[in-house]
């Protein structure tokens, strides 16, 4: 079952709709877009038969010269730190359920390597901060469990494996480490904070004060409750991987010291309000075959600012007896990590892309009911926290990639197809349509959430 925090409000999903955007002292927003990792301009072609790489003209965003060889379906990626010419990739090459192989590739000459390295199962994040270490973490599609791998690149071999005990619900990154957020399995419960160093070391920390996970019934009995349950606090880490941010769904705040492991937690400053209204929150619906729960995404902002946005789904029992499901957005908040105020931007938002200069944000409602997903749109918000744009109201919408001025956004249908509208930044207006989907320019390792 879903277990709540109800003591004095941390950060709520409640807390995203109802905080009033009180803009007079809020501190500018630090706007840059992703820093670049590699030197060559290539980036992804996404084709039915698997992933290619081919270089790319940026303003564009359009292919140049000859593709590589087909890489198959990429689940992720991870550039070298000590040469940024070279580029570690997990992919399949057939079904979902096949393992992947780790393959490297030269950026700058698009040359394959044909030696491979079995992960024996599929890689949701990489890392490849040391010349002769590649760190993975792999999970399988049909058994719980994760593991921490250490490859030799040299000798295209696996030199150790470490089981990580728990489930693994959100990865981000802290400069050369990565960060899980492990919950006991098949359960929300108390947390704890795993780090992955370049050499696959792994040091932990309990979180007991952030709760997290997910149950999924076994489907043994005809009379269990079908439903899942789910609970994903945001994770993020500053600029510097210094520290990191566990932002939850209700419940403290949690800032951990990356160096020392020493954690600290903060309410965040909240009208009471919000404490009055939660109680119809917290209130559980009929359950069905589906999953309740939420779901938060954090973003390093800068300064000392993160970006809370986040997803709210719900299930329950229809009249015919079958199941009614949704998704609503959870809305868009900025936390000050100096004094832990959270202050409201966008209740339609469940998604934040930072660029320079503008914060790009989109969100989706869906329900099982089937029809289109409708949304807030594209909105862009400046440093100062005012809305610059908004594009394509009641449609869903998310930014496949934004660079050279321009963001690259496509609509959201029922088919799963639609063309890309491309927006220039400066003026906010759509100056180029183009079909799906639009290369990806390789710009760093993989994003992972």
């Amino acid at each position: 079952m879903m277990r709540f925090v109800t003591g004095p409000l941390g950060v709520a999903a409640l807390a995203l709709l109802l905080l009033p955007p009180a803009r007079d002292s809020a501190r500018p927003i630090s706007l840059h877009g992703p820093e670049r990792q590699t030197k060559a301009s290539v980036g992804w072609l996404w084709n039915d038969d698997g992933a290619r790489l081919s270089s790319l003209d940026e303003a564009s965003l359009r292919p140049v010269g000859r593709p590589s060889a087909r890489l198959g379906y990429v689940d992720t990626w991870a550039v070298s730190r000590a040469d940024s010419s070279l580029l570690a990739v997990a992919a399949h090459m057939g079904g979902n359920d096949e393992e992947d192989l780790l393959r490297f590739v030269n950026v700058s000459s698009l040359r394959v390597v044909k030696r491979t390295v079995d992960l024996g199962g599929w890689a949701r994040a990489l890392v490849w901060a040391r010349p002769d270490r590649v760190v993975a973490l792999v999970n399988t599609c049909c058994t719980p469990g994760s593991w921490v791998s250490v490859i030799d690149p040299g000798a295209r071999r696996v030199i150790s494996r470490h089981e990580v005990d728990g489930q693994v619900n959100v990865i981000t990154r802290a400069g050369d480490a990565l960060l899980l957020l492990v919950s006991p399995q098949n359960r929300i419960g108390p947390s704890r904070l795993d780090v992955v160093a370049a050499d696959g070391s792994i040091r932990s920390l309990s979180l007991d004060r952030v709760s997290s996970g997910g149950s999924w019934p076994d489907g043994t009995s005809e009379n269990a409750d079908p439903i899942g349950q789910v609970r994903f606090p945001g994770l993020a880490a500053d600029g510097a991987g210094a520290h990191a941010f566990v932002l939850q769904p209700d419940g403290p705040a949690a800032e951990i010291d990356l160096r020392t492991l020493a954690v600290s937690y903060h309410d965040l400053v909240a009208p009471t309000s919000v404490l009055e209204r939660l109680a119809a929150w917290l209130t559980p619906v009929a359950q069905a075959k589906g999953v309740n729960g939420p779901e938060r995404q954090a973003t390093w902002l800068g300064d000392g600012l993160l970006a809370l946005t986040g997803t709210d789904q719900r299930a329950a029992k229809a009249s015919n007896g079958g199941v009614e499901m949704s998704g609503t957005p959870a809305g868009l908040a900025i936390v000050d990590t100096r004094d832990w105020s959270i202050r409201a931007l966008d209740p339609g938002a469940d998604w934040v892309v930072p660029v320079d200069g503008l914060l790009l944000a989109g969100g989706s409602r869906w329900t099982s009911e089937g029809g289109e997903p409708t949304g807030m749109g594209l909105a862009a918000y400046g440093s100062d926290r005012s809305l610059r744009f908004r594009l394509f109201g009641g449609h869903a919408v998310w930014v496949s990639t934004a660079l050279a001025g321009r963001a690259y956004v496509s609509l959201q249908t029922s088919s799963g197809t639609s063309p890309v509208e491309v927006v220039d930044l400066a003026s906010g207006k759509v100056v180029e349509e183009r079909p799906s989907p639009v290369p990806t320019p390789l710009l760093g390792d993989a994003p992972v959430q």
